[in-house]
């Protein structure tokens, strides 16, 4: 159960933290009792209910069953419910949060098929249950056994969870590509599950990619300290079940604490383990069609005996493979099967992979451009496949690149919060506000929206779906980067209207910074997508507000300012506004590090 042991002593406040990994396929989750002036420890969760005690694993089947909407239970235990018709299974339902930027098409090629090979149907959620629903569920089955090996493997364990539980941090994995969306939603989750409440919520919750967990695991179980010196690039490939996150980073320090910053925005795709198994049931439907192996259960069979072993095993290197799915007394020679053994070609297996391995190296190759990487870090659950590492250091090593292996996300976004290294962050796209501007009938892009303009309550034409960009695409963040820009807003009459405020905070997901975000109909482009709201209550104001006399009559106008700051591991961003010379601030959104 043991894990990593921290190299320092731990300073901060007696406290209890979780973190957990819920993949597309399989979930492990990790926690860590931190005492002052003691050496932080990381424990595996490895006692499941439903597991042997000979087969302890620190993993489970990211699987829901459900009978007639009503939860059943999680794991192992749910594994026995999916061959019964009077239950529904949640099966890889992460791909329900993969936004657009991610998603490839639905509809599965034909085995062989010149198309994409990873296109894949996503499957339905039990009728009823709604996908936070079943995270919600998954979470509170996840912490009510971190509670038990909490209990049975600290000293006095049930006195010091009931004594430090209400201020539990969780730690949530998520994939690069997620952003605030997919973190709205697990938040709401969490809460559902109990892991925290709405209110202590954004102080209790962190996210991390798992790609950035995985180095963390990486560094302090890959002997980084022979390899890793200041200004070494390196890689980090995190391959999953449904995507693969790479990133790039350069060593900035190794003493007296590591420090590492991102070398260029993060690749996020939709590929990984799940796809070579789609692609292996279309090619065993072919093998086998006409015969009784073809039937559901058969399938089901041959593709778990695929999965558990073939696939892992697979490296080229055998002319021929076998997949142990039956019983001596299943035969059919014609179709390659003896006493329970399906034979198959090595450039049968290869096929399967071969899509997503494409895939895979494209987004390296993508990525590590002409930085002069030295070593390519391979993490994850596909990340152990033979074959896929053979693969890429058959493309990389040529180049003098290094391939060094290893995994666990659960445990490295524990390291990450113990360690708190410092990341700096590159950001992946621009993020800014619409705004209204002052009309200029000497630009030209202004008279092409002429039609667009109106008049505010000071006399002033304006046009709105301009663009203020607070963080541009690229930009380096640390710790001590800030931005902050101020706004004004007009209002009439200020008893009715003013009190609480709210302006969207966007991302743009096209090309290039962008000026204008509406087109000349006024209608809003689709590469422009909210990420946030902002909000300030500014019903302090209503008493020390001075009126001002427009062509419509009375107006007031606000000033306020929209302020962006690098905390720690996250970007902030919030409202701010003067109250009788009193600096005022509203809520803290976090950005996801999937923007940055």
């Amino acid at each position: 159960m043991a894990g990593y042991i921290g190299d320092t002593k731990y300073t901060g406040p007696e406290r209890i933290v979780v973190a957990m990994d819920v993949g597309t396929t399989m979930t492990a989750v990790t926690f860590s009792y931190l005492y002052p002036d003691d050496y932080a420890r990381v424990r595996m969760v490895n006692n499941w209910p439903g597991q042997l005690e000979s087969g302890a694993s620190s993993k489970i089947p990211s699987i829901v069953a459900y009978r007639q909407g009503k939860y059943k239970t999680c794991g192992l235990e749910a594994l026995e419910y999916v061959e019964d018709d009077q239950y529904q299974i949640a099966k890889w339902f992460k791909l329900h949060l993969h936004p657009s930027s991610m998603k490839i098409p639905d509809v599965p090629p034909a085995y062989e098929s010149d198309n994409d090979a990873s296109s894949f149907e996503i499957l339905p959620l039990p009728q009823g249950v709604p996908i936070t629903q079943v995270y919600s569920d998954l979470f509170q089955y996840l912490m009510e056994n971190i509670q038990k090996s909490f209990e049975q493997s600290i000293p006095n364990g049930p006195a010091v969870w009931s004594r430090l539980r209400d201020r539990l941090t969780v730690v949530l994995t998520t994939p690069n590509g997620w952003d605030f969306s997919q973190q709205s939603l697990l938040r709401k989750a969490a809460i559902g599950a109990g892991l925290v409440t709405e209110e202590n919520s954004y102080e209790l919750l962190d996210f991390i990619t798992e790609g950035e967990a995985s180095v963390h695991y990486a560094l302090a179980y890959s002997q980084g300290k022979t390899w890793l010196d200041v200004n070494t690039i390196f890689a980090v490939v995190d391959a999953g079940g449904s995507t693969v996150d790479s990133t790039l980073y350069k060593c900035i320090s190794t003493s007296p604490t590591l420090a590492l910053e991102e070398v260029c925005p993060s690749e996020c795709i939709q590929a990984g383990g799940i796809f070579v198994d789609r692609t292996a049931e279309n090619m065993f439907k072919q093998k086998l069609s006409g015969s009784k192996w073809t039937e559901d259960e058969c399938i089901t069979e041959i593709l778990q005996a695929f999965e558990s072993r073939t696939k892992r095993i697979f490296n080229g290197s055998l002319g021929s493979y076998v997949v142990d799915f039956g019983s001596t007394r299943d035969n059919d020679r014609a179709r390659g099967i003896i006493k329970g053994k399906l034979s198959v070609s090595a450039l049968e297996v290869e096929t399967t992979f071969e899509d997503v391995v494409q895939r895979t190296i494209a987004s390296c190759l993508r990525l590590l451009g002409n930085y002069g990487v030295k070593y390519l870090l391979l993490v994850g659950g596909f990340g152990e496949s033979q074959y896929l590492q053979k693969m890429l250091r058959e493309q990389f090593e040529s180049h003098k690149i290094s391939i060094v292996t290893t995994e666990e996300p659960s445990e490295g976004a524990m390291i990450w919060y113990i360690k708190q290294s410092v990341m700096a962050r590159i950001a992946r796209t621009y993020i800014g506000v619409k705004v209204t501007t002052r009309y200029n009938p000497g630009d030209p892009e202004h008279v092409r929206r002429q039609q667009l303009t109106r008049k505010d309550l000071d006399g002033t034409l304006s046009l709105s779906g301009k663009f203020t960009t607070f963080v541009s695409k690229g930009t380096r963040l640390q710790g001590d980067f800030t931005h902050v820009e101020g706004f004004s807003r007009f209002y009439r009459p200020v008893q009715d209207r003013l009190g609480s405020y709210s302006c969207n905070l966007a991302i743009w997901e096209g090309e290039g910074n962008p000026s204008w975000v509406i087109d000349l109909k006024g209608e809003e482009l689709p590469q422009l997508r909210r990420l946030c709201i902002l909000k300030a209550d500014l019903s302090g104001l209503k008493n020390s507000l001075k009126f001002e006399i427009g062509p419509k009559g009375e107006y007031y106008r606000v000033n306020f300012r929209v302020a962006i700051r690098f905390g720690g591991t996250q970007l902030q961003a919030r409202l701010q506004w003067d109250e009788q010379g009193v600096l005022q601030e509203g809520p803290i959104s976090i950005i996801p590090n999937a923007i940055i």
